[in-house]
């Protein structure tokens, strides 16, 4: 078999350009298409990103049918354009969601202790938008009724 190289020079009218061109559907180095192009949706290549610098790729997964797209898709694998456009969205979110935090800070509606929390867990997560605080548990562990009396 010759291969693909580009120094190789193959003439339209061989019997090997003949046999390659049955198999395009678009016109190549071997001539015309020798079948109609039919459009296939999947296999379908999709894509989860993640922030780094800039979007970077964190997985991919190739589909093979529309129930395991759907599967998927709730995971947060998407088509490369819907993925960047969901994360930006995703972005916006996230800042809206911090500047509303950060309102409420200037304007006293977060007491002391919640604003020092908010500041540490902020410092923690890093320079990007943090979407939630996380909640940090009351304890639950107090005693119920009244307290003893004391000894005379």
């Amino acid at each position: 078999m010759l291969g693909e190289h580009d120094s190789i020079a193959i003439s339209p009218s061989s019997a090997y350009a003949k046999e390659m061109a049955k198999w395009e559907t678009t016109h190549t180095k071997y001539g015309p298409p020798g079948r109609k192009y039919t459009f296939q949706e999947y296999p379908k290549m999709l894509y989860k990103l993640k922030r780094g610098n800039g979007l970077e790729i964190e997985a991919t997964y190739t589909v093979q049918d529309a129930d395991e797209e759907r599967n998927l898709n709730s995971r947060g694998f998407l088509p490369l354009e819907e993925a960047a456009k969901a994360m930006a969205q995703e972005q916006t979110e996230h800042g809206k969601l911090a500047a509303e935090r950060e309102y409420e800070i200037q304007h006293g509606r977060l007491s002391e202790k919640a604003i020092s929390e908010v500041r540490a867990a902020e410092e923690a997560h890093g320079s990007t938008h943090m979407p939630v605080v996380p909640e940090t548990p009351i304890p639950t562990h107090r005693k119920r009724g009244r307290k003893p009396k004391a000894a005379a």
